[in-house]
């Protein structure tokens, strides 16, 4: 008897979130965004946001709510119901580098939640102040040499802070970090000459750089970009082997019907192939990735053990 009632258990569970994702959503969903808007990830979000709105008929609102490089963002999702009306735009910051930057931390970013939809990887920039007499990441590293302790990188995401740390490695200097609770405040004192350079994704950066109030001297792929192809990489110019790129994907606390969860990888996979959505992604610098709610889970737990070498490797003490 206790078999047969666990049997009629499970079919009415799985009737039940079937008939959830039939109806859902019937109420207007967030998505919540670990930085601030007009980064690469807000863009992304919002991107999405708009055309899950006109396919679903329920609105997807982003909000972006800033602090601790994605963890306060996290923690939120993490810990609220898991009822597909309150997702999570995460990125190799909250499910990658958090984890080894930070001796605790409120979220696990694997087993609280679930892996929905892979949206898209980018590369950054290394950008710095255009009053600078640095033109090139040649004479970046001989002004570094020639003037120890005031070179300077502003620190808006975890990825960037990994970024500018394993390069700092890799020339042999050090860097002074200046924190900052997201990319564009950060960007802005770059541009305003409080800080040297910063590492910072194509999509919030490029149009300073095409008005000149940014230079950018390299892309941090193992490729050079499409949208720059004639920016070298930093592997070609001064850290034989750089190549960290960052991601985007839709997570959901732990506990999601996995009928909704299926609902949402199809309408966002279909988004992401879609011409003007390629299109739109593309000059932003980003590339989309679709992946099945399972192939991008099992990308995440790699991305946690990866970024957490690269932490290692760079030297970075967890704060």
């Amino acid at each position: 008897m206790k078999r047969l009632l666990s049997v009629f258990v499970a079919i009415a569970m799985i009737a039940s979130g079937a008939a959830h994702a039939q109806v859902y959503p019937d109420r207007p969903v967030t998505i919540i965004v670990p930085f601030a808007a007009g980064s690469g990830s807000d863009t992304a979000a919002r991107v999405i946001g708009q055309h899950l709105t006109q396919r679903l008929g329920q609105t997807f609102v982003v909000e972006n709510r800033v602090g601790a490089t994605g963890v306060i963002a996290s923690t939120a999702v993490a810990h609220t119901k898991p009822d597909g009306y309150t997702l999570l735009l995460g990125t190799n910051s909250t499910h990658g580098t958090n984890p080894s930057l930070y001796k605790s931390i409120t979220y696990d970013p694997v087993k609280d939640f679930v892996a929905v939809a892979h949206t898209g990887d980018f590369a950054y920039f290394l950008v710095v102040n255009p009053d600078l007499p640095i033109k090139s990441v040649a004479d970046l590293v001989a002004y570094g040499n020639a003037n120890p302790g005031k070179l300077s990188y502003a620190a808006g995401s975890s990825t960037s802070i990994v970024m500018a740390e394993t390069f700092a490695k890799g020339i042999g200097q050090e860097i002074v970090k200046v924190p900052y609770r997201s990319n564009p405040p950060a960007l802005t004192d770059v541009m305003a000459g409080r800080v040297s350079m910063m590492f910072v994704d194509i999509s919030t950066s490029l149009s300073f750089v095409t008005a000149g109030t940014l230079r950018a001297l390299a892309v941090t792929s193992i490729a050079r970009s499409g949208l720059k192809p004639d920016m070298p990489t930093i592997d070609e110019t001064a850290v034989k082997g750089f190549d960290i790129a960052s991601w985007t994907g839709i997570y959901a606390p732990t506990g999601t019907p996995k009928p909704i969860v299926d609902k949402l990888n199809a309408e966002i996979n279909t988004i992401i192939a879609m011409p003007e959505v390629k299109e739109q992604f593309t000059r932003l610098g980003i590339e989309p990735k679709p992946k099945t709610p399972v192939e991008f889970a099992t990308f995440t737990s790699a991305e946690v053990e990866k970024w957490t070498r690269l932490v290692k490797q760079a030297g970075i003490q967890p704060e």
